[in-house]
Formats: C-alpha cells, sequence, structure tokens
C-alpha cells in the first residue's frame, strides 16, 4: 500500500464521504438504478474494506487499549455465535452473513476515537445543519404526493406504497433514524456556538421549525419521545453547565421554547391534518399480541412505593391510573408504552433458547433471505432476537452489557456534561443510548446500524482527556 503524508487528514475526508454515501445508497437504489439494487447494497462492503485496510496500516483501530479489549468480546461473541450453525456450506454462509450484520461497521466507531477531535466534530455538524432545508423539501413532497408516486415509492414501486415518507431511503424506518440524527445535528450545533447574535437566532430557529415539521410529516410515533428527551435533557444539562449565563439563556430558548412554539406552530396551524394522524395512532397497538402480555396478562402491576413512610401509587400519581391494574388491562389502555417495554422484555427468549442460541445472525434479514426463512422468524424485537440467536447465556449477557453501558454513560454524563466543552455529547447521548436499548442495530447493514457506531465513536470522544481534543 502507498504511504500517505497525512493519513489522518484522509481517514477523516473517507469518514465523512462514507457517511454521505450511506444516504446516497437509498437515492441510488431507489432513483437511479432500482434494477440493480442488490448490487448497490454490497458496494458499501468494498469501501470499508478500504477504509479499514488503511485504519490497520496507520494504527486507528487498536492503539488504544480500551479497543483491544472491546475488540476482544467481539471475537468471544462472533465464536460463541458459530456453536448454532451446522458447519456445512449453507450454515458457513449463513455464519458470514450473520458476522456482516452484527459487525460491518463496527470499526468505525474505534476509528473515529482515533482520529476526529472537537473542531471536526463541531464542523461535520454545522455542515449537516444546512442540509435540513433540502431534507425538509423532499419530505414535504413525499407527503403531499400520491403513495405510488415515484418520489414515494420509487422508479420502479420497490417500496410498494409506504404509508409514511420514507426520505432518501428504501424503508422509513431509517428515514426515521436520520431525522433523529439531524436534530441531535441541530442540538449539537447549537450547544456549540461561543456567540449567538440576532442573525444567528433567526436561522436556527428557521431551522427549529423546519426540523419539528418534518418530525410531525413523518407521522411515526416514537421520534417524538425521542425528540422531546433530548431536548429536556440538553436543557437540563446546559442549565447546570458553566455556560456563560447571557449565552445560556440564548441556547436555552432555542433548544426548548423555540422548540415549544415550533411544534404548536407546525402542529396546530401549518401541519394539523398530518398531526393528527399520528395522535389518533397513540396506543392504538395490537397490544395483545405482544409478549409482554401474552406472558403476564393477569399480572398485577404493583406501582406502590413507600416515600416517608407512606404508600404512593406511581400510577395514580402519573395519572395513568387510579386502581389496580393487570399487566392486560393496563397495556389495552396504554399500548404504545407496553410497546417500549416489550423491547426490553427478554424473558420469552430466554426461556424458548438454547444454551448458546441459533447462531449469531440467524434471526437477520441477509440471513433469512438466504435461507429462505421467515423475516422476524425468531422474534421481532431486537434484544429478544439477540437472546435466542447468542443463547440465554451470551444473549443475556450482551443484553445486560448494553444496559450498563447506557447506565454508565449516563452517569458519566451527569458527572462530566456540566462543562461547557462536553456539553454537546449531550444530544448524542439520548440518540446512542435510545439505539442501545431499542435499536435494530444488528439487524440489518443499514443506515440505523452504521449511524448508531458512527454516533457511538462521536459519543466516546467525550472521554478523551487530551488538551489538543478541544482545539
Amino acid at each position: 500500500m502507498l504511504n500517505i503524508r497525512e493519513p489522518k487528514i484522509l481517514m477523516k475526508f473517507l469518514l465523512v464521504s462514507f457517511f454521505f454515501y450511506m444516504i446516497l445508497e437509498g437515492v441510488f437504489r431507489k432513483w437511479i438504478f432500482p434494477n440493480i439494487s442488490t448490487q448497490i447494497y454490497f458496494i458499501k462492503d468494498f469501501l470499508l474494506l478500504l477504509i479499514y485496510l488503511i485504519a490497520i496500516k496507520y494504527n486507528f483501530i487498536l492503539k488504544l487499549r480500551f479497543t483491544k479489549f472491546f475488540i476482544f468480546i467481539v471475537i468471544v461473541l462472533s465464536l460463541v455465535g458459530s456453536v448454532g450453525y451446522d458447519f456445512n456450506k449453507q450454515g458457513i454462509i449463513s455464519y458470514i452473513l450473520g458476522l456482516r450484520s452484527y459487525w460491518l461497521f463496527m470499526p468505525l466507531f474505534l476509528i473515529v476515537i482515533h482520529v476526529f477531535n472537537q473542531k471536526d466534530i463541531i464542523k461535520f455538524f454545522k455542515y449537516n445543519v444546512y442540509l435540513t432545508i433540502p431534507f425538509f423539501i423532499l419530505i414535504y413532497l413525499q407527503t403531499i404526493l400520491p403513495d405510488t408516486s415515484i418520489l414515494n415509492s420509487g422508479y420502479d414501486g420497490m417500496l410498494q406504497s409506504p404509508e409514511r415518507p420514507s426520505g432518501y431511503f428504501t424503508y422509513t424506518t431509517q428515514n426515521s433514524y436520520y431525522f433523529l440524527f439531524m436534530f441531535f445535528t441541530f442540538c449539537v450545533y447549537v450547544l456549540s456556538k461561543d456567540k449567538i447574535f440576532l442573525k444567528d437566532f433567526i436561522y436556527l430557529a428557521f431551522i427549529n421549525l423546519l426540523l419539528i415539521s418534518i418530525m410531525i410529516l413523518l407521522k411515526s410515533r416514537s421520534v417524538y419521545i425521542v425528540v422531546f428527551v433530548t431536548v429536556i435533557y440538553s436543557s437540563l444539562f446546559l442549565i447546570l453547565s458553566n455556560t456563560e449565563a447571557m449565552l445560556k439563556l440564548k441556547k436555552l430558548s432555542i433548544i426548548l421554547f423555540v422548540t415549544f412554539f415550533s411544534f404548536q406552530i407546525s402542529s396546530e396551524i401549518i401541519f394539523t391534518k398530518e398531526y393528527k394522524y399520528s395522535e389518533v395512532r397513540i396506543n392504538t397497538d395490537p397490544y395483545y399480541d405482544l409478549e409482554i402480555v401474552t406472558h403476564n396478562k393477569d399480572k398485577e402491576i404493583d406501582m406502590e412505593i413507600k416515600i416517608l413512610g407512606l404508600n404512593v401509587n406511581l400510577l395514580e400519581k402519573l395519572n395513568l391510573s387510579e386502581e389496580k391494574e393487570t399487566v392486560e388491562s393496563f397495556c389495552s389502555k396504554y399500548s404504545s408504552l407496553c410497546r417500549i417495554a416489550n423491547e426490553l422484555y427478554i424473558v420469552p427468549a430466554i426461556n424458548d433458547s438454547t444454551s448458546f442460541g441459533k447462531g449469531l445472525g440467524a434471526g437477520t434479514a441477509a440471513v433469512a433471505i438466504y435461507n429462505n426463512f421467515t423475516f422476524y422468524n425468531l422474534g421481532e424485537t431486537e434484544n429478544q432476537r439477540i437472546v435466542r440467536e447468542l443463547g440465554y447465556i451470551f444473549g443475556t449477557f450482551l443484553y445486560i452489557t448494553k444496559i450498563l453501558i447506557v447506565i454508565i454513560l449516563n452517569v458519566f454524563a451527569l458527572l462530566k456534561f456540566r462543562d461547557k466543552n462536553k456539553l454537546i455529547f449531550t444530544p448524542i447521548l439520548v440518540f446512542t443510548s435510545v439505539q442501545l436499548c431499542l435499536g435494530a442495530i444488528t439487524y440489518t447493514t443499514s443506515f440505523i446500524s452504521f449511524i448508531f457506531w458512527f454516533s457511538l465513536g462521536i459519543l466516546f470522544l467525550s472521554f478523551n482527556k487530551d488538551k489538543n481534543f478541544y482545539k
């Protein structure tokens, strides 16, 4: 391989270029080259191979002690994940496809830690904020056009009349994650500003209005929750930070108050019909199919706790119920909450899995397609599928590890993110925490998996103690 004079600069360029390629991949597959959609899907493998070879040559993966330990854990899980397969041709190919679904983007997380600094991050997010305008235009056009239009369903109708806008991507869930990325990008950029003049305030308020409008046009209930948690989290950490008082007030006004007014304007005036669509869908999930209900429907929910010697019913205090509830009766009224709880409920998967499971990635999309299996044959939720793939020992270990990582990262944030230099990582913390708990980060090698590993690398930069990192 040729020697490169500035390998770190080249690697930054390659990473940013690959980020934009992951957005363009959907454009190529949906509108430009739909006839070779499958072949385009695998181009990223070769691009990543080039990035990883350069990263290995210039020690951008294993330089830190932490990354070596992380790679060790990945290798152990991968070896354990091979036990469930039969080692014939079909089993070996299935195993390779499973490895690809789990770990294709994982090295990006380690490379980001090695090559980016705070200035790079802020610059990257600044330019992404500009992309809000074309993104809004596309989502608006997809909303007003019929589902069967080329802009919605693709050149050859490959999306089969999606009920919600899919943006640049080939299915709507990817678009929802791209929007969440764009929203936390906006929050990071606001938190990174050293000064905010009137023209900056007007520009950022306009971008905020566009983003909240996109949120409503997406007609996704879960997106609302993540956005408002991001707003609350960012606002609380901003209030507690050591940012100068006047600058703090301006940032708080944009992230908290402008977001509130943008929501009111978009939902009550501009896009009332689209907002009502999402509002009506709240708590309309088929709760009776959720495993948390089928396994516990007659179990009473005990939410009484003692505070200063008094019994307090949390369901009553939260205005959820004034009576004792069974799981089934509660979920019949609050099915959206139960749907989220079901994503974290792994007891059925533990009960019906074996010691080493069906094999790493056995329930992923690529393995299902290769073996002509039904999609979600090992469970529709990420956590249950992982337990069934890796077995009740290592699958449960991975699940607990993910939850512990979320807890540790949030505790670290409470201790460290009040520093104005680390404040920018707060929105990224919310995004990665949600994905670790609920996101389908191992099911396919889509934008969802990519943006998780990429964002996790950026978040882990908050552990950087090098003073040059902030220059």
